[in-house]
């Protein structure tokens, strides 16, 4: 039996820093997260595994990552265990600025994405 690809539905996304304790951004003073330039970021997604099981090797939901209305990744996944299914794309954004980041499926959800360029670090004169 071959293969079937489904759209995805997608459920939820959001933006994560890739790595656990990652320094590669902050909050600002209202809490909103935002990212550094060139730093890798998780555009992390649920879809709807629409009743197929985790055992079923023959079915991969298709999702797409655009950013500004550029199609930038796509990907095909297996369902999990349980009523929907977690996985990312990972993406350096180049350079300071708001992103509209959009995972595509039989749906769309999208996030705002927050880069800033890091702080500037004086350095002390030598006395």
């Amino acid at each position: 039996m071959s293969p079937t690809f489904r759209d995805a539905t997608i459920n939820t996304v959001e933006a994560t820093a890739t790595v656990s304790g990652s320094t590669g951004g902050g909050r600002d003073e209202k809490g909103n997260v935002y990212f550094f330039p060139n730093v890798s970021v998780s555009i992390g997604y649920w879809f709807d595994n629409e009743g197929v099981p985790s055992s079923d090797w023959d079915t991969h939901f298709k999702a797409q990552l655009w950013i500004n209305g550029e199609q930038i990744g796509k990907k095909q996944d297996l369902s999990a265990g349980g009523p929907q299914t977690y996985t990312f794309f990972a993406h350096k954004f180049p350079a300071a600025g708001t992103y509209k980041v959009e995972v595509r499926g039989k749906n769309s959800k999208s996030v705002d994405v927050t880069i800033k360029n890091p702080p500037v670090q004086e350095k002390k004169a030598a006395q």
